[in-house]
């Protein structure tokens, strides 16, 4: 039985201001623009969402279009609304705040480090235990977020020297222009995600030189692959600001994934270091005399 809805309404409307210079700015540039935009914008809900369910999907309604400046009017309705909330609006009334609460806050981090992103989200923790529920959701998880934010720094980068403009409710965000990597692809055959959190002492194996995602730690007496999200604290590694050797330990700030398939068996673990606090060398140990 499908139980999919086409689509279901919620709060919250945002508006996207392009300007443009008439007769001389190309329409499928500007347009084009548009549309990866608002394409990355359902993304980053998508991402909000994800820890509630990842059915849902977030899809964006034209409501209206304005000139002089490209003035595009986007309403939210959802797909896949969970059917134990279909006669609930203010679990649609909370859902919508919540997501124009989140692309407030995150829209002005399009660059923003893993630390900054998850002391924005740590923000709207109260906003997700305060659904109209029994229970409250968690946090989306951090590289979900980031990975939703530079799509949309990509978006923005297409519409080049152009001014672009998000309104909320909360006030305008002026969106910068520059790209991000790309995004990570998914197991296929994960079907449910648990995330954790936390903070631990990872002792180094293996560091990388260039980038981010090749470090090795060795983390309850078994070496892990990690990927390091700090790029503050990268970049000043990579410019040589310090050096690490093996057996150094980072005291860190980290999310572990776990993700199971439908027989809830364990086929994929993920562990990101989100914030590095500090290094700590092993104590060198003096030579005792002759």
């Amino acid at each position: 039985m499908d139980r999919t809805l086409a689509q279901e309404p919620v709060e919250g409307e945002i508006a996207l201001v392009i300007d443009y210079v008439p007769g001389q700015s190309k329409a499928l540039d500007v347009l084009g623009g548009a549309m990866a935009l608002i394409s990355s914008i359902d993304a980053l809900d998508a991402a909000l969402l994800s820890s509630i369910s990842t059915e849902l999907e977030p899809v964006s309604i034209l409501n209206d279009v304005q000139h002089s400046s490209l003035k595009i009017l986007l309403a939210r309705v959802l797909k896949a609304l969970p059917d134990d909330h279909l006669g609930g609006l203010e679990w649609k009334k909370w859902i919508g705040g919540l997501l124009v609460k989140g692309k407030y806050a995150l829209l002005q981090k399009l660059d923003a480090d893993a630390p900054v992103i998850e002391a924005e989200l740590r923000k709207l923790e109260p906003e997700y235990r305060a659904a109209p529920s029994l229970i409250g959701y968690d946090l989306p998880k951090v590289k979900s977020v980031q990975t939703a934010l530079r799509g949309v720094s990509r978006a923005r980068a297409s519409l080049g020297t152009q001014k672009v403009i998000v309104q909320t409710e909360f006030g305008d965000i002026i969106l910068g222009g520059e790209a991000g990597d790309e995004p990570e692809i998914s197991n296929g055959d994960v079907v449910a995600v648990l995330t954790n959190r936390g903070r631990e002492f990872l002792k180094v194996r293996y560091p990388d030189m260039l980038g981010q995602a090749q470090w090795t730690v060795m983390r309850n007496g078994r070496t892990t692959r990690v990927e390091l999200l700090h790029k503050g604290w990268l970049d000043a590694y990579h410019a040589r600001a310090f050096t690490i050797l093996p057996g150094d330990s980072l005291d860190c700030s980290f999310e572990e994934s776990v993700g199971y398939d439908g027989q809830q068996n364990e086929v994929e673990r993920k562990l990101t270091i989100i914030e590095v606090h500090s290094v700590v060398s092993p104590p060198t140990q003096s030579r005792l005399p002759l």
